[in-house]
């Protein structure tokens, strides 16, 4: 049974839905009876809410876009894709000038890199909507991708809009590079990297 102590340790997992639905379901009976912890989690919450106000979504300005357009676009290649973090702008723009086969190599290579940097991964169990992160850079942007390829990016956004990227690896090669599955809901249950926004699957059911 989830007491305060345990609960204040993992009240951003809670906030964030990332509790196991064991833990999640007795975080719930403890909060249900305990006024000063239902009290912590509703400020938190506000706290959150009121900080994806204040913030916004990140857009570069024109002036950021053809600086690094500038720097990685050579005259004779076609336009490659922009984001709102001038490091992946510079990042995905050098990966969109090599061959497939590197290109993929290389992303999931960068995606393994990022992980390793988190080292407090945690089990869960997540729901979420499949989406390729390449197509949708192909609607925003223009350009051909390369769904196929090892270093393919599958996406799973969550129901409070976060977005995790899905590791390569044996058992998320469907939920990667199946594209019938876009826009299914799945369940996953594997470990979670929140500092690389990445998630390792070990099993999955489509919902």
């Amino acid at each position: 049974m989830i007491d305060c102590k345990k609960l204040r340790e993992v009240l951003d997992l809670y906030v964030d839905r990332e509790l196991s639905p064991d833990a999640f379901a007795q975080a719930n009976e403890h909060i249900a009876e305990c006024s000063a912890c239902r009290y912590a989690v509703e400020n938190l919450s506000r706290l959150r809410e009121a900080i994806r106000t204040a913030v916004g979504k990140p857009e570069p300005s024109p002036e950021l876009f053809e600086r690094v357009r500038g720097l990685i676009q050579p005259h004779w290649y076609q336009v490659v894709p922009v984001q709102a973090i001038a490091a992946m702008l510079v990042l995905a723009g050098l990966l969109a000038l090599l061959v497939p086969s590197v290109r993929g190599e290389v992303a999931t290579a960068l995606d393994y890199f990022s992980r390793s940097l988190d080292n407090s991964p945690r089990q869960v169990v997540m729901e979420g909507t499949l989406l390729c992160r390449d197509q949708q850079l192909a609607r925003q942007y223009g350009y051909r991708p390369m769904c196929r390829i090892t270093g393919h990016h599958g996406w799973l956004v969550t129901g409070d809009g976060r977005f995790w990227g899905i590791l390569e690896g044996t058992v998320s090669q469907e939920l990667i590079h199946n594209s019938s599955l876009l826009g299914r809901r799945v369940k996953i249950q594997g470990r979670i990297f929140r500092k690389a926004g990445s998630i390792e699957v070990s099993s999955y059911a489509l919902l």
